[in-house]
């Protein structure tokens, strides 16, 4: 599956790849609907509309056929949400991509996630920062980590422990989260950047 899309939007992007090399120009909205068949224009819309947002087309407002594909995007990708405070569910699908240069930051492969919460303000991590974390499993102690609990993800300073791991937080006012050994904790990484919007 092309990177960052569902199965749907694949076929999508790959149908009016193959319609615009066919044709020499790009389908309409009407003329993707008829192919896979949706009841409405509304679906085929917004499966392009997620196409552009993702970075694999482009268009021109106000032509109905001026849509290029320009490709996977290049970047970063900013997967979901993070909470810095309670866990919270994060998004594996992305949304937009951060238009830097993974290399900067070393090797490895890259994601970004949105911070919600406030107990990592002791690190200068905010609301509404993009935290930039390297995928890794695993993480030397005290580093600031995105870490799985169940079915949710929260950003952390990592403190194995000899009964488990302490996952504690850089205000004082949130309390530290104690992880027994054998209850699942899955390391999703390891922050090496953080962006903030202004």
């Amino acid at each position: 599956m092309t990177k960052g899309l569902t199965e749907r939007q694949a076929q999508v992007l790959e149908f009016i790849n193959s319609f615009l090399h066919q044709q020499g120009y790009p389908p309409t909205v009407r003329e993707v609907a008829a192919r896979f068949g949706f009841r409405s224009p509304r679906a085929a819309h917004d499966h392009m509309k997620a196409l552009q947002r993702k970075g694999y087309l482009r268009s021109a407002p106000g032509l109905p056929r001026a849509l290029n594909v320009i490709g996977p995007p290049k970047g970063i990708p900013v997967l979901g949400r993070i909470a810095a405070g309670q866990p919270m569910l994060a998004v594996e699908e992305a949304d937009e991509f951060l238009d830097l240069d993974p290399a900067f930051f070393g090797g490895g492969r890259f994601f970004a996630l949105s911070v919600r919460g406030d107990s990592m303000v002791g690190d200068h991590i905010q609301e509404g920062d993009l935290v930039i974390l390297r995928s890794q499993p695993e993480a030397p102690a005290g580093e600031v980590v995105a870490v799985l609990l169940e079915d949710e993800v929260t950003l952390k300073h990592f403190h194995p422990q000899p009964d488990g791991v302490e996952l504690r937080s850089s205000n004082p006012e949130v309390k530290t989260i104690r992880v027994p050994a054998g209850q699942p904790l899955r390391l999703l990484g390891v922050m090496v950047g953080l962006v903030r919007r202004v």
